[in-house]
């Protein structure tokens, strides 16, 4: 009963969608993609003042916002098999110059976190697609997945309503918790797409605050 109750919110949500932003044949665009095309998409500018987040590609190329919407609100994440591994060929280098000064040196792979309330009406949470995705990839178990040890604990406005970086980071404040045992340690983030940067500095903000000892996010797109 509630199986059937979730599939039939789910279609009416993909109803809605359709008729709120009409399809452009994103379906169709994505399911093309192979690793070839994808490295084609074209790379994503610097996040101003951010020089922690790194993006892949560049979110005003429709290719790369189909992606997004097909992850974000339809769930489809094939083309993820290519995209993780282009993630974790990024974090590579990162964490090579992290171990060549601290060989101890732990790091945790945290997908941004949504509130229950958001995953109940969603069903999932695509960032944690793409930090899978890129946990794959770790075949040498250099990074651990915690994403248990962030929490989104309270809803804010959506970020693409709001009108400027101050006024996100203003909705955002303390509405992300980080548990204590991230002291010292690493941490590598994973979001669908960076804007202003402040959904992930707040993010950054709760762990350092909780004694990480560095914070570094990646993103599809920006």
């Amino acid at each position: 009963m509630l199986k059937t109750l979730k599939n039939r919110s789910l279609q009416l949500w993909s109803y809605m969608l359709d008729i709120l932003i009409p399809p452009r044949n994103d379906f169709e665009i994505v399911s093309k993609m192979d690793m070839a095309s994808i490295q084609m998409l074209p790379k994503a500018p610097d996040v101003s003042g951010l020089d922690w987040i790194h993006p892949l590609f560049h979110y005003k190329d429709n290719k790369v916002r189909a992606i997004i919407w097909e992850l974000k609100y339809k769930e489809v994440t094939k083309v993820l098999d290519y995209i993780g591994l282009l993630i974790y060929e990024e974090i590579i280098p990162i964490i090579s110059d992290v171990v060549l000064f601290n060989n101890d040196a732990e790091f945790l792979l945290i997908p941004i976190p949504i509130t229950h309330e958001r995953r109940v009406e969603r069903g999932f949470n695509q960032s944690e697609y793409i930090a899978k995705a890129v946990h794959t990839e770790d075949i040498g178990h250099v990074m651990t997945y915690a994403p248990q040890w962030l929490e989104k604990i309270e809803d804010t406005p959506k970020q693409s309503r709001s009108d400027s970086r101050e006024e996100r980071m203003n909705n955002l404040h303390g509405s992300f918790y980080a548990d204590p045992r991230v002291e010292g340690k690493y941490i590598i983030l994973i979001d669908d797409v960076v804007t202003t940067g402040s959904t992930l500095s707040e993010a950054r903000l709760a762990l350092l605050e909780s004694g990480a000892k560095d914070v570094f996010a990646y993103t599809i797109a920006h």
